[in-house]
């Protein structure tokens, strides 16, 4: 399920609320929610409010982020 939203917010220009990703992966809106919060807490996704409505995407990494990933290799 995890990897499905991923590919899903990949493949995205914009962020979706998690009512669209549950519909797009066909699974219910509480695992749809829960699989969120899984990967948010993985720092893998974040979320935003637009107009009244919370939005999911994939993390941005910021310049920090990046540089400690170029170290790592």
């Amino acid at each position: 399920m995890n990897q499905r939203i991923l590919e899903l917010l990949e493949n995205e220009d914009s962020p979706l609320s998690a009512e669209m990703i549950s519909k797009r992966t066909k699974e219910s809106l509480m695992k749809t929610k829960s699989s969120l919060l899984r990967l948010q807490e993985e720092g893998k996704v974040e979320s935003t409010k637009k107009q009244d409505e919370i939005v999911w995407q994939i993390k941005k990494k910021d310049d920090v982020e990046k540089k400690y990933e170029k170290m790592g290799r």
